[in-house]
């Protein structure tokens, strides 16, 4: 239950932008979905910069899952744990912008790499390209625990 009361608190701050919020459009993609590593643009906590931290690899359409990435998080640490929040938005394959999407790399230990495969939903219609979706990466939210 504590782990869930440090969570909630982190999403607060970050939310809130209690420490100095800030936001850049630096990442980016490979717009061929062929699996090029996007930076991270930005972070708004207190324990460190976590842009260099997280990447988004194989970014494509599947069929019946949408546009799929699969999104990384290198913890530097040598001592401390690391839970990332990211933002990524995604771009179907004919040009549309598709709801960007939140998600979270929780409790990444010192030293290691998680990783999880990360989905936006999109149906493309009948003769719509397939090919060329982006992912970019447009929040980094780093903290620890």
């Amino acid at each position: 239950m504590s782990r869930t009361a440090a969570i909630s608190g982190f999403v607060i701050i970050a939310l809130t932008g209690a420490s100095g919020c800030g936001s850049d459009s630096s990442g980016k993609s490979d717009s061929s979905g062929s699996g090029s590593a996007a930076a991270a643009a930005a972070t708004t906590d207190g324990s460190g910069d976590g842009t260099k931290d997280v990447t988004l690899s194989d970014c494509a359409y599947v069929e019946k899952q949408g546009i799929a990435a699969k999104l990384s998080a290198m913890n530097p640490s040598a001592t401390a744990t690391y839970s990332y929040t990211v933002t990524v938005k995604f771009t179907a394959p004919d040009g549309s912008a598709i709801e960007p999407q939140d998600f979270s790399l929780l409790f990444v230990r010192p030293g290691r790499t998680d990783s999880h495969d990360i989905t936006a939903p999109y149906s493309p219609k009948a003769g719509a390209p397939t090919k060329g979706a982006k992912c970019e990466i447009a929040k980094v939210v780093r903290g620890t625990g």
